[in-house]
């Protein structure tokens, strides 16, 4: 008897649900998880970044930087808000990116900025 197509939460495909063994599920039920916590692991790259697309072809450097803070209401509470923008290196405006969490999870993103830009700057003393 085969099992009934059901919309798979990986692929967002209707598949029957046999189609993923036990113990691969569970890692990516695992994955999942952690990654709506907002607890995945940092990743430091061995090798320098020097071109625009060195992540894909969407990819910009940027010259400018700007954070700024805001609140908003999410589900009737007040959450923190930062605003990602800036420009590029060719002077052009960058979009808004918004991150909006509860105040726990800002403190982690903040935490995992300065530790990003404190081993970045390291890396890039120890090459000089």
């Amino acid at each position: 008897m085969t099992a009934l197509a059901t919309g798979c939460r990986y692929c967002e495909q209707p598949h029957a649900p046999d189609l993923l063994c036990d113990p691969a599920r569970r890692v990516l039920d695992a994955l999942l998880e952690r990654g709506q916590r907002f607890d995945m692991p940092t990743i430091e790259f061995p090798e320098p970044i020097n071109h625009a697309d060195a992540f894909g072809a969407d990819s910009v450097l940027v010259a400018g930087m700007v954070v700024k803070a805001a609140i908003t209401e999410v589900a009737g509470m007040q959450q923190p808000v930062l605003v990602f923008t800036g420009t590029d290196i060719d002077g052009r405006p960058l979009p808004n990116w918004l991150y909006i969490a509860s105040p726990a999870d800002m403190k982690r993103i903040m935490k995992l900025v300065t530790d990003m830009g404190t081993m970045a700057i390291r890396r890039a003393r120890g090459a000089a």
